[in-house]
This record gives structure tokens, C-alpha cells and sequence, in this order.
């Protein structure tokens, strides 16, 4: 590769990794596929940049992270961001859940909670990486979107009811209390409720969290 021509890629990645994944569009056509591979490479390794800078993971659509390739952002909350992607390996649809903020407690936490359990209405872990979770992605929509929609019906009230307890019943039983429980939170698919969102769980060996 010519001096110049990696000079102007390193440019190119360096201002990508300051102004945030949007600035990937802006990137020319025939230099992006460098500037995303050098962005991977950056995301997969286990001590991120951003254990170094004190940055949040540069994360958009195209860009790989190890084996998973992002496909498109499905949600966004106050402490991080949830991407459909590709798990290029096995060619399923994955969620990928990011940190705004480097190594955030909160994504240990929920990695263990998640691990401990294993119940068909909380949502399933299926890898770590360096301030990433890759979970199952569940299609369908937030109870808090069903809500909004319209009355809910008393089966339907109960129904759904249920399985959010027998989720909590499942994570009590392992000394796990999820205390960020709302409709937001909750997953309708077609085969059932999926709890989500396990960063706030308090579990009865972890003294370092508030008690309100």
C-alpha cells in the first residue's frame, strides 16, 4: 500500500473514532472497507482502546466485532445501545448490547445474572467481549409497545403476567433481584415473554449496590 494512501486511511480512522460511528458515511467508498477492518481489529481485541482512551466502542452498521457483524440499531437506552447483528459463524441473527461507557459495572452484572439463569422467559447470553454482550435476539414487541397500543385483555393481562413471574420466581431462586422491572424491559414474541436487561440486578453476594 502507498505511504500516502495509508496516510490518508489512518486520518480517515482516527476521525471516525473521535466524531462517533456516523462519521463511517462519510468515509469514501473506496476507503472504508480499510477503515472498517481497522475498526474491528480495534474492537476484538481483548484490551480495547477503550480500557486505553476511555472511549465507548465505535460500533455501525457493517462494523465486525470478532464474529459478529452489525446489521442495523434496534434500541437505545441511558447507559448503552442494542444492535441486531450476525453471527458469522453459525449465520444467526444475534443481539449485540454495548457500553456508552467503557467497562461499565452494570455489563458484569448482568453477564453473571444472565449466566446464573437459565429459563425460557429470560433472555439467553450467548458470548462476552471487551464492554459487549452478545445475547438471542428476540423479534416482536415491548410490553410497554403493547401497552400504548391499546387495552390489554384480561387472558392476555394474565398470560403474560405469568411468565413475568415465573421469570422473577426462576432469578429469585438464585438470589438474583432484577429491581429495573417495566414494560420497556419486557419482550413480546411469538413464543412467549423474554425478560430483559439484567444491569441493575442486585444478588445477595454483591454488597456494592444501593438498596432503594
Amino acid at each position: 500500500m502507498k505511504p500516502d494512501r495509508q496516510l490518508q486511511i489512518e486520518q480517515l480512522y482516527n476521525a471516525v473514532r473521535a466524531q462517533g460511528p456516523g462519521a463511517l458515511a462519510t468515509v469514501p467508498a473506496h476507503l472504508r472497507k480499510e477503515v472498517e477492518a481497522l475498526l474491528a481489529q480495534e474492537l476484538t481485541i481483548a484490551d480495547s482502546v477503550g480500557a486505553i482512551t476511555g472511549k465507548p466502542l465505535l460500533v455501525a452498521p457493517g462494523v465486525k466485532l470478532g464474529p459478529y457483524r452489525i446489521d442495523a440499531s434496534v434500541g437505545r437506552g441511558g447507559m448503552g445501545q442494542v444492535f441486531r447483528a450476525t453471527d458469522t459463524r453459525l449465520n444467526r441473527k444475534v443481539a449485540v448490547k454495548t457500553s456508552l461507557t467503557p467497562f461499565d459495572p452494570r455489563f458484569q452484572r448482568e453477564a453473571h445474572a444472565i449466566a446464573t439463569l437459565n429459563h425460557p422467559n429470560v433472555c439467553t447470553l450467548y458470548d462476552v467481549g471487551p464492554n459487549f454482550l452478545v445475547m438471542e435476539f428476540c423479534e416482536g414487541e415491548t410490553l410497554d409497545a403493547r401497552i400504548r397500543r391499546g387495552k390489554v385483555p384480561v387472558e392476555e393481562t394474565l398470560r403474560i403476567g405469568a411468565q413475568i413471574a415465573s421469570a422473577l420466581a426462576a432469578a429469585h431462586a438464585k438470589g438474583i433481584v432484577h429491581r429495573d422491572l417495566k414494560p420497556a424491559n419486557v419482550i413480546l414474541t411469538k413464543l412467549g415473554v423474554k425478560v430483559l436487561d439484567f444491569g441493575l440486578a442486585k444478588t445477595a453476594n454483591d454488597p456494592t449496590l444501593t438498596q432503594s
